[in-house]
């Protein structure tokens, strides 16, 4: 009988942006600019692009926060207008527009909690993620049993799978009838090994359609 339903979040659940340029889209609303090498040392990026994963390491562990991001902005940008009127407040808002809710997909997964429990397991930043869930709660009615957020737990996926079967595993739920959703097919991959059907979708690429034939053939249907 199938069990519970795993699901990251950006791109599956939200549109999603590498964070360094939502840090440029932010900047450039108060007339400013930063270079990628500000950018990688601001995220301390250990040499990779501002599109790869790897370039967020510390944020997606919790070594590195939103406020810090904010503090060193304002150290770095002294007497400009960022400075003057972008707030913590403000800089956190703009941060987390670019989490914007796919509706197909949460209208589905709204339809799916009636029958089986909903985990997000999520590789972000505590601050924005937690942000997520409140919103996805507040404006769709969609309340996760459990939340794993990297930025929270410290380490981040497929490191972070082996927490989440260990909760499964503390509630006697069978990893068997269980599912895994992801937009990235080495995470699938990781959920398959501990023995968790997985299913690679990318909301941005997909129809929701797609997600629902494919968990509907593993017997997660809105009855």
């Amino acid at each position: 009988m199938p069990g519970f339903i795993l699901t990251d979040a950006g791109n599956v659940l939200t549109t999603f942006k590498p964070r360094a340029t939502v840090v440029r889209e932010i900047l450039a609303g108060f007339g400013a600019t930063i270079s990628d090498q500000s950018l990688a040392d601001i995220f301390g990026s250990n040499g990779c692009a501002i599109s790869e994963e790897g370039h967020y390491h510390n944020l997606d562990v919790g070594r590195l926060t939103v406020l810090g991001i904010w503090e060193e902005l304002m150290i770095r940008y002294k007497f400009t207008p960022f400075q003057e009127n972008c707030s913590y407040p403000l800089f956190f808002s703009l941060w987390c527009r670019h989490l914007q809710p796919i509706e197909t997909v949460v209208k589905l997964y709204e339809r799916l909690q009636k029958y089986f429990p909903i985990l997000m397991v999520s590789n972000g930043d505590a601050q924005g993620v937690r942000h997520l869930v409140c919103h996805l709660k507040g404006a769709y009615g969609l309340d996760f049993a459990e939340v794993f957020i990297s930025g929270e737990q410290g380490f981040k996926k497929p490191e972070l799978l082996a927490r989440v079967v260990a909760h499964l595993l503390e509630k006697d739920i069978r990893l068997a009838d269980c599912v895994f959703i992801d937009d990235i097919e080495v995470y699938v991959a990781a959920a398959k090994k501990h023995g968790i059907e997985g299913i690679c979708f990318d909301a941005t690429r997909q129809d929701a359609s797609v997600l629902e034939r494919q968990l509907g053939k593993l017997g997660f249907t809105a009855r």
